[in-house]
């Protein structure tokens, strides 16, 4: 969660949204105290349903998907990715460029 608060902020003043949208069954129940306590901005929308990661295809966790301006899935995988490397950066750049 630090890397995608860093990534939050990093990006936010770009206009691109990162989210860490939690699947966990207790919902807000166990989301808002790690929040709290760690004092994070980035948005996290509940899934506890998973209804929204079985539409994006997520089966494990960590899973990052990147949604372009149009909504349509554009990137994804599992595992730890670094949201600040240069690569990744460069590449939401160009995404977020592009009309």
């Amino acid at each position: 969660m630090p890397s995608v608060q860093r990534a939050r902020e990093e990006y936010h003043k770009g206009g691109v949204a990162v989210l860490a949208i939690s699947i966990d069954g207790q919902g807000a129940q166990a989301v808002r105290p790690l929040m709290a306590e760690h004092k994070y901005t980035v948005p996290a929308p509940l899934d506890p349903d998973m209804q929204v990661a079985r539409a994006l295809g997520v089966r494990v966790v960590p899973w990052t998907v990147v949604i372009d301006r149009s909504g349509a899935v554009v990137a994804g995988g599992y595992g730890p990715i670094d949201l600040l490397s240069p690569a990744f950066r460069n590449y939401v750049k160009a995404l977020a460029a592009s009309p």
